[in-house]
């Protein structure tokens, strides 16, 4: 089986895909030598790929080296099987482009946006010719809602989970829904405009707020919530030659 690591900035996912599919996801606040250790004992596994967006431990890579017959580190030199279009590829999130190589997996030869959204929301578009052409980053939920607090002198700090009306009716319910419906019809913007140059265009909506968001958007999306790790088993792929 291949596994699948992507560190992220607050949880790492570890997932197991056999011939080309997800078995499953395994999540962890803390990833260290320990996590590693203990998963391979439990688990056959064949070829491994890592992906990062923070500090690692680099123990946890060494062990992965030398225990598993293949193992590859995503970096900006691995082979990958879409085109980069990007004036400044060296500094393009490694999750943005395993993303775009999960959507071109299920959508080849057509226009596709994925809208990633978690801490931040990234905006990014693949052309029909398998080209990464670039794509924009906006805040996400949280950290609208966590600006709106450390910026103004008297809006609160608040969750963003719970009651979120089209208007607000309390300071509470009316940051709440300026952030998640404010990423919401910012999400639809994106979709309409671009419709207006591809109109066969698809839309994968991924991120941990992605179902949150689902259910405030009107136009056609797919929600995909693995499209990451799915890419980055693609990419696993392409450089294993397996």
């Amino acid at each position: 089986m291949n596994l699948i690591i992507d560190q992220g900035n607050s949880i790492t996912k570890m997932a197991l895909f056999r011939a080309g599919r997800l078995q499953n996801v395994y999540f962890y606040p803390k990833w260290d030598s320990t996590t590693v250790i203990d998963f391979l004992d439990a688990h056959e596994v064949d070829a491994a790929i890592f992906s990062t967006v923070t500090e690692y431990d680099p123990q946890a890579i060494a062990i992965l080296q030398q225990r598993l017959p293949y193992f590859l580190k995503f970096d900006h030199s691995s082979e990958l099987p879409i085109k980069i279009g990007y004036a400044t590829p060296e500094t393009l999130g490694l999750d943005r482009i395993a993303a775009v190589v999960g959507a071109a997996m299920q959508c080849p030869d057509k226009a596709v946006l994925i809208v990633d959204a978690g801490t931040c929301v990234t905006y990014d578009l693949l052309t029909a010719d398998g080209t990464f052409a670039g794509g924009n980053i906006a805040p996400g939920i949280r950290l609208r809602l966590r600006a709106m607090h450390e910026h103004t002198g008297k809006l609160p700090l608040i969750d963003d989970a719970g009651e979120t009306p089209e208007i607000g009716f309390s300071t509470e319910t009316a940051m709440r829904a300026g952030a998640v419906l404010g990423v919401a019809y910012e999400i639809e913007g994106y979709i309409a405009r671009l419709n207006k140059v591809y109109p066969d265009l698809f839309v994968f909506l991924t991120g941990g707020d992605a179902l949150k968001l689902a259910a405030k958007i009107k136009s056609r999306i797919f929600v995909d919530e693995n499209l990451v790790l799915t890419g980055l088993n693609r990419i696993l792929q392409e450089n294993a030659k397996i």
